[in-house]
């Protein structure tokens, strides 16, 4: 369970620090981030550069920018898909997530499984 303290409007950078420290000593190995600490990590970007936080918390520095800039959670959607049947020989796909994460690939694939695949994971 996490403190109150995290619901506080303008948390201090020390006072998430803290709260991560605290949850990190009592989680389990792959225990997800929670919500409320993510919460208090994007308010922290009001007053702090995303490279610093994400420096001083030890958090992704992708996925903060992405939930600092998408802090109701909701997933952007992306700005061009046109998936249509592909038939070529040799052909170039790129993926890009909302999170920054990309793939590019080169050759003979099917496109429409090679997509949901990226996006599913």
């Amino acid at each position: 369970m996490l403190p109150a303290r995290t619901q506080k409007l303008h948390p201090t950078l020390e006072e998430v620090h803290q709260l991560f420290e605290q949850w990190r000593s009592q989680k389990r190995r792959r225990d997800p981030i929670p919500p409320a600490l993510w919460k208090a990590a994007v308010a922290l970007s009001t007053k702090h550069s995303i490279n610093e936080i994400s420096r001083h918390l030890r958090l992704s520095y992708t996925e903060l920018k992405a939930r600092a800039n998408n802090p109701k959670g909701v997933p952007s959607t992306p700005g061009f898909i046109e998936l249509a049947a592909v038939s070529c020989r040799e052909c170039t796909i790129e993926l890009e997530k909302p999170t920054g994460e990309r793939m590019r690939i080169r050759g003979n694939f099917n496109v429409m499984e090679l997509a949901h695949d990226f996006w599913k994971a």
